[in-house]
C-alpha cells in the first residue's frame, strides 16, 4: 500500500469472524501501512488490541478525516493528536476502551494537540468510564462534539473549548458535570438520557456563559427540575424540553414577556410538572 501514491481515500474493513491471534492481526494492519498521500482512512473491524504506530505518524500531512469502527478488541486508543491536518475523528464501537489516556494526545512540546480537528465524535463504548484531559489547550478549533451511548462516563470534559458550536451529548447517565465548562461560542446544545447537570444551578450557570446558544435540546433529564426565564440568553430561539418530568416553571410574567421577545419556537414535551397557563406563547405542548 505504500507505494500506492494516487490513493487519497481507503477504507479496511474485517469480517466478523473470531479472532484467536492479535498479533497476527495487528501485523496484517501494519502492513496495510498507505502512503503518506492519503486524504481519508477508514478502519471497520479491526480484531486487534492494539493499533500500528503508523496510524499517529505525523507525516500524514494530507490526512483529514479518520474513522474507527466496531475495532471491539482493542484496549487504548492510537496516540492521533499529533496529526496535523486531521479535521474530522470519529470513533464508535470500543468496546474495550476503559479509559481514554494522555496518550491519545500524542507527545509534543510545542504543539497543541489536535490542533486543526474541527469535529469529534465517540459512540457506542459501553466500558468507557475517563476522558483524562490535560488542559494543555487541547482541540483550540473544535467546533462539534457528539458523544453517543458511553453509560459508563464520568468525569471531566474538555473545559476550555473556544470554538465549540456544537454539544450533543445522549445516552450517558454517568456524566455528571461538577463545574461549568467554557462554552461561549456555542450554538446549538443537545442533551438527552443524560445526568449532565446534576445541580439545577449549574445547569442555570453554564446557560448563561452560553452568549451565542440558538438551540437548546433536553431530553429525558429528570435532573432538570428548572429553566429561569430571566437568565436565557437572547440569542437563543428555540427551545425543545422532552420528557423531563421533574421540570416545573414559576416564572413571573416579566420573565415570560422578556422570554417572548426573542424566542421563535418553544416546545415541551411530556413534561407532567408544567402548568400550559404559564406558557403562552409555546408553538407546542404535549403531556
Amino acid at each position: 500500500m505504500r507505494e500506492k501514491v494516487h490513493v487519497e481515500k481507503l477504507s479496511l474493513e474485517w469480517s466478523d469472524s473470531v479472532v484467536d491471534n492479535s498479533q497476527t492481526e495487528r501485523d496484517i494492519l501494519d502492513e496495510l501501512h498507505p502512503h503518506t498521500n492519503i486524504k481519508q482512512l477508514q478502519i471497520i473491524g479491526y480484531r486487534g488490541t492494539k493499533f500500528p504506530n503508523w496510524l499517529a505518524d505525523p507525516l500524514f500531512l494530507k490526512l483529514v478525516q479518520l474513522s474507527l469502527s466496531n475495532c471491539k478488541d482493542c484496549d487504548s486508543l492510537p496516540a492521533l493528536g499529533q496529526l496535523p491536518s486531521l479535521k474530522f475523528l470519529s470513533i464508535r464501537g470500543m468496546h474495550r476502551i476503559t479509559e481514554v489516556t494522555e496518550e491519545f494526545y500524542g507527545s509534543s512540546s510545542s504543539k497543541k494537540p489536535f490542533n486543526s480537528l474541527e469535529k469529534l465524535e465517540f459512540e457506542g463504548m459501553p466500558e468507557w468510564k475517563q476522558w483524562n484531559v490535560l488542559g494543555n489547550g487541547e482541540f483550540p478549533t473544535l467546533e462539534k462534539l457528539s458523544i453517543e451511548n458511553c453509560p459508563k462516563l464520568m468525569g471531566k470534559l474538555p473545559e476550555n473549548l473556544c470554538s465549540l458550536t456544537e454539544l450533543s451529548i445522549s445516552r450517558c447517565p454517568e456524566l455528571n458535570l461538577e463545574t461549568p465548562i467554557q462554552l461561549s461560542s456555542l450554538q446549538i446544545f443537545g442533551v438527552f438520557d443524560s445526568l449532565l447537570f446534576y445541580e439545577a444551578g449549574l445547569f442555570t450557570s453554564q446557560l448563561e456563559g452560553m452568549k451565542q446558544i440558538v438551540d437548546l435540546s433536553v431530553g429525558d433529564c429528570n435532573s432538570l427540575t428548572s429553566l429561569p426565564f430571566s437568565i436565557l440568553p437572547s440569542t437563543l430561539k428555540t427551545i425543545w424540553i422532552y420528557h423531563c418530568r421533574e421540570l416545573k416553571l414559576e416564572s413571573p410574567v416579566g420573565e415570560m414577556s422578556y422570554c417572548n421577545m426573542f424566542l421563535d419556537d418553544l416546545t415541551l414535551e411530556e413534561c407532567d410538572s408544567i402548568s400550559p397557563e404559564l406558557l403562552p406563547r409555546a408553538r407546542t405542548l404535549w403531556q
